[in-house]
């Protein structure tokens, strides 16, 4: 989700998910002879098989819980009709988690499924807890769902990003009223937005192609939608194809809309989905990575990720000309513009985790709505601090996957030298491969 939501390789052609989810489901009473799965990856198999019915139940009875899922249709379909209760599904849950934490590693979980299966099925305990009404700090948690905090917030960097910020916004005023008379002129017209968007996509996938090895035939398909609590969302829905919804009420500069385009699309949720069906799924039978819930550190990777993805795919001087000589032209923007208007929006990214912090202050009750969102467009400089507020009120510590997420993965991609080298830690962070 990119707001909010949330969230690809090889070229070989692909073979039916389904299909080769009930070939394993056959093979279950495995010998380690004629090819066949041994006992411990099939034990592991099962319990995996598991996790994603209890993820899957858990979604049916809360809709925001569940990010995306691209297995089995009757799967779900079995889901909706047991109708398990929180409770059942708490159960259901913590026996599974002390069944693998019994379990002796083996040979067959090198890839450390166990590991990741145990986090993911604490976060799912954390949020039955949360949705029938335990209260948690902010920080508490976050450290529940997502295995990380905000923690203590160096106030010097963001005061140097302000006083930069106030050294390029021309005007007199507040810097927050500044920025937002500056933002607006950059803003898309309606009935450019289509064209801006499609071009974007099409940028980063061209810039993704040459890094990642994309199967043929996938695909996204944008839609606009109104009314949602996030300014954009994708479903994946398997095969390698995605649905990216774009909330039109909140309005795209041109810049966002690139963020927007390779967060949502390239090389982000759908190409990390992308790649995690074609190269862990289908050949190593990776059955969990078929389901990602919302509030778990699976998310925090794969959000972490695409909302680093933009400065992956267009750093420096490549996101200067790729906006000026491609998407100003499209709404007639004066291209000499667009290298001070990138610094600026630069420099109002390195705000991003103030907003973490005016998250934690609100929804730990230190701040009620008015001066949260009074902190969001001051300190923040955001332009819609309201619709900020509404997505904390739904989406609460989500947060941290979009401040402390990226800040995570920009960490393991800057520690590499070489463009390859990057892009392969990206894939690897995201897919929470060691």
């Amino acid at each position: 989700m990119a707001g909010t939501t949330q969230k690809g390789t090889p070229s070989l052609p692909r073979r039916n998910p389904i299909s080769w989810i009930v070939a394993s489901i056959a093979l279950v009473a495995v010998v380690a002879s004629g090819g066949c799965r041994n006992r411990d990856h099939a034990h592991l198999d099962d319990q995996a098989e598991r996790y994603v019915r209890l993820v899957l139940a858990l979604g049916d009875r809360d809709p925001d819980s569940l990010d995306f899922y691209a297995g089995p249709p009757a799967w779900q379909a079995e889901a909706h009709a047991r109708n398990a209760s929180f409770q059942q599904i708490k159960q259901s849950a913590s026996t599974l988690l002390h069944e693998i934490e019994a379990d002796a590693p083996t040979r067959d979980d090198a890839g450390g499924r166990r590991e990741f299966l145990a986090r993911q099925l604490r976060a799912v305990i954390a949020r039955v807890d949360l949705l029938e009404g335990r209260r948690f700090t902010f920080d508490d948690e976050s450290r529940a769902l997502f295995g990380v905090e905000v923690g203590s917030i160096d106030p010097a960097g963001a005061e140097r990003a302000r006083a930069m910020l106030d050294g390029l916004l021309p005007g007199s005023g507040s810097l927050a009223s500044r920025y937002a008379a500056f933002d607006r002129q950059f803003m898309i017209p309606a009935d450019r937005l289509s064209a801006v968007v499609a071009h974007a996509v099409d940028g980063c996938r061209r810039v993704t192609r040459q890094h990642m090895s994309l199967p043929r035939g996938e695909h996204v398909t944008v839609e606009f939608v109104s009314g949602t609590p996030w300014s954009a969302f994708t479903r994946y829905e398997g095969h390698g194809q995605s649905r990216i919804q774009i909330n039109e009420d909140f309005g795209l500069t041109v810049d966002r809309a690139l963020q927007l385009a390779c967060h949502e699309a390239y090389p982000g949720h759908h190409a990390l989905n992308t790649w995690i069906d074609t190269a862990l799924v289908e050949p190593q039978h990776r059955v969990e990575l078929l389901v990602q819930p919302m509030f778990s550190p699976q998310s925090l990777r794969t959000e972490g990720a695409a909302t680093f993805a933009p400065e992956l795919a267009f750093p420096d001087e490549a996101r200067l000309r790729f906006e000026r000589d491609e998407l100003f032209p499209i709404i007639g923007l004066d291209p000499r513009a667009a290298a001070r208007y990138l610094r600026v929006e630069r420099g109002v990214d390195a705000l991003r985790l103030t907003q973490a912090g005016v998250a934690r202050e609100y929804l730990d009750g230190r701040l009620e709505w008015s001066r949260a969102a009074e902190a969001l467009e001051r300190d923040a400089l955001m332009p819609s601090a309201e619709a900020t507020l509404k997505f904390f009120n739904q989406f609460r510590s989500d947060a941290v996957t979009y401040t402390i997420g990226h800040d995570l993965a920009a960490r393991a991609v800057d520690a590499q030298a070489g463009a390859d080298a990057r892009w392969l830690a990206y894939e690897r962070w995201a897919a929470g491969m060691k």
